[in-house]
């Protein structure tokens, strides 16, 4: 009792600071406690989830693959995903295997990447970055063109007609990316920004061949040539555009290949061509070729 008393006394004694300052240092002990149980905790956390990763694919904790679950598909539906994946339910659990799995989804053309995961539960889980259409190559066998320029799946004639047609000069191989069509692909996103309509059709001429790109756009009837560099051919194409009278909008050709002029071919039977400044459009004149 009288120890009591005079803890009690000791602790009146001390000056406010002094109780103070020690009830601080035992509130940051009990946080740092905390804190290292909460580390603790989700280390703990995480390493149960690495083993049960790591035991679904040893462990077969059911005989056969009850569900397949898709994430991130939009176009593809879940009989051509299960039949890319090589899966179905009712397979034996134990024969999935999760990379093979992914590897086989990512050989199909509309897919950019995939993974697969094994739940213990019997569930197969597909996360699947589908390949996006900037364009359609156009032939015989149309395919869908991403931005990268490859050729990456077989689509139908009529598929996409939002999307500009490429006709490339040389052949393109299919699931390949290509510089020529890339470009292409850039050039047809280009045109909204300059105010333009948008591609109908973009022509690539054969590797040498000074036209280089050709521009078909909606609505207008014009194939106008840009050349093998098609940058300084846009600000021409969009002052042409602006200010050439109906006539001149009804040409089959317009070159935009020389500085400020305009190099009309009418539809044949065609004269000679014209020269025009885009701007105010000089008298008809032979002086420069398409060349």
């Amino acid at each position: 009792m009288r120890r009591l008393f005079g803890d009690r006394r000791r602790g009146r004694g001390r000056p406010p600071q002094r109780r103070a300052a020690r009830a601080r240092g035992g509130a940051r002990r009990a946080a740092a406690r905390r804190l290292r149980s909460g580390r603790i905790g989700a280390g703990v956390l995480a390493l149960a989830i690495a083993a049960g990763a790591l035991l679904s694919e040893r462990v077969v904790p059911v005989p056969r693959l009850r569900h397949v679950e898709v994430l991130g598909a939009t176009r593809l539906g879940d009989a051509e995903i299960a039949a890319a994946a090589g899966v179905a339910r009712g397979d034996a659990f134990g024969e999935v295997h999760a990379a093979q799995v992914a590897e086989r989804l990512a050989a199909h053309g509309w897919v950019r990447a995939a993974r697969a995961a094994r739940l213990p539960s019997g569930t197969l889980v597909l996360a699947i970055a589908e390949r996006e259409p900037r364009a359609v190559l156009a032939g015989a066998e149309p395919r869908a063109v991403d931005a990268e320029g490859r050729p990456f799946a077989p689509v139908a004639l009529a598929a996409f007609p939002e999307l500009p047609r490429l006709v490339p000069a040389d052949a393109v191989a299919p699931g390949e990316p290509s510089a020529a069509l890339a470009a292409a692909v850039a050039l047809a996103e280009r045109l909204a920004g300059l105010g333009l309509p948008p591609a109908a059709a973009i022509e690539i001429a054969a590797a040498g061949d000074p036209e280089g790109q050709s521009l078909r756009l909606r609505g207008l009837a014009p194939r106008f040539v840009l050349g093998r560099d098609a940058e300084p051919a846009l600000a021409r194409l969009k002052a042409f555009v602006a200010a050439a009278p109906p006539e001149a909008l009804l040409a089959a050709t317009v070159d935009l290949r020389f500085q400020d002029q305009a190099v009309l071919r009418p539809p044949p039977p065609g004269g000679a061509a014209q020269a025009a400044d885009p701007r105010g459009f000089a008298d008809p004149s032979t002086a420069r070729g398409a060349g």
